[in-house]
């Protein structure tokens, strides 16, 4: 491995782009992510093998033919605004509250169970807020 010249930044990830979840009922996935946490749908187009592919603004792809067995994903996270108010909502279109809303490692936090059995944590992001704010 070569050592950076001088004020050059070195090569480094900086953050999860993109994430593209197997789902067993697209329709069910789709409707969870746009209808209870307010995703807003990207581009639909097919995947690569056929099957259909949903995009999301917020950076989760979701297709069909996941097999319903749990085990690789314990959670995903997205910051978010709003908590309590997302968790209402949730909580009120049937969706599991696993935990929360309440203290988390990195703020005010809930978990919600999607339709596959994932766990959804989000969280207030002050970084987002102050972003929002700067628009």
């Amino acid at each position: 491995m070569s050592t950076p010249s001088r004020g050059a930044r070195p090569s480094a990830v900086v953050r999860v782009h993109h994430l593209l979840l197997e789902v067993r009922d697209l329709d069910a996935s789709e409707a969870f992510y746009t209808q209870v946490l307010g995703f807003a749908v990207r581009k639909r187009e097919e995947f690569r093998d056929g099957r259909r592919l949903i995009v999301t603004e917020q950076g989760l792809g979701l297709t069909e033919g996941g097999s319903g067995s749990k085990g690789v994903l314990q959670h995903l996270c997205f910051s978010a605004r709003g908590i309590d108010g997302i968790a209402a909502h949730a909580a009120a279109a049937g969706c599991e509250i696993v935990r929360g809303p309440g203290p988390g490692p990195y703020g005010h936090t809930v978990y919600i169970r999607d339709p596959d059995g994932y766990e959804i944590e989000l969280f207030d992001d002050p970084a987002d807020t102050e972003e929002a704010s700067h628009r």
